[in-house]
């Protein structure tokens, strides 16, 4: 029969054992799913957002397999004081318009989006961009009409 103290000792090394094991096992997944960032300079523009007069204000790139887009601000209008520009996808397989965020004055900004939103870019329908509070509308639709829009490269 073993002694407490052999069983004491047992279970320290064993223990250790498993949380050398667990996480190493964790900085191999870490490895395996863990990728560059995606080149957005590489990726063709998908839409490009414009006004009613066909001004382009934002051109959009899809890096669908890290499930990012890149928002490339084209110098759009200045909105109105204490609201921002949100964009919307608008596609007919998946319901009511959804929000994708909120857009830059300026520059380039990549916006994270579910892998259901980066299939979807992928396909039929149209981006839309509405005028809402600067904070952005928590509301599960646009708070407006498009103010901007484009259609997505699979509507043709």
């Amino acid at each position: 029969m073993a002694s407490v103290e052999q069983l004491w000792l047992g279970a320290r090394f064993g223990g250790a054992a498993a949380v050398l094991a667990t996480a190493g096992l964790a900085l191999i997944v870490a490895a395996l799913v863990s990728r560059a960032p995606p080149d957005f300079a590489d990726r063709p523009v998908v839409a490009v957002l414009r006004d009613t007069g066909q001004h382009p204000g934002w051109a959009i790139r899809l890096a669908q397999t890290a499930h990012q887009i890149a928002v490339d601000a084209l110098d759009p209008p200045v909105p109105p004081a204490g609201k921002s520009y949100q964009l919307w996808l608008d596609a007919p397989a998946a319901g009511p318009p959804r929000p994708l965020g909120l857009l830059p004055r300026s520059g380039r900004k990549i916006m994270a989006e579910t892998p259901t939103n980066t299939r979807l870019l992928a396909g039929k329908g149209e981006l839309e961009v509405t005028l809402e509070p600067a904070t952005g509308t928590l509301a599960e639709t646009p708070s407006g009409s498009p103010v901007f829009r484009s259609g997505l490269p699979g509507s043709g």
